[in-house]
């Protein structure tokens, strides 16, 4: 997850296609280890594909989740 967080902020930052470098590197200056298998994973996933439509196409399959249950009542008052 972190690996993908990091991918995210380099592409918002004006990386196009991020490289696992620049994954791990993000991710050190902030003292965070990367997972190698994770990071590889994520990088032959997204590689060729436009992050946009691969977001686009994951909230259209969270969107047949629902949106969850109601809130519990509030509580009865009494005396």
């Amino acid at each position: 997850m972190k690996e993908m967080a990091a991918y995210l902020m380099l592409v918002l930052g004006g990386t196009e296609s991020p490289s696992a470098d620049d994954v791990t590197k993000a991710l050190a200056s902030v003292g965070v280890e990367a997972d190698a298998d994770a990071l590889s994973n994520l990088i032959s996933e997204l590689d060729g594909k436009d992050l946009g439509e691969v977001l686009e196409t994951g909230s259209g399959l969270l969107a047949k989740f629902g949106s969850g249950g109601g809130g519990g009542g509030g509580g009865g008052g009494g005396g």
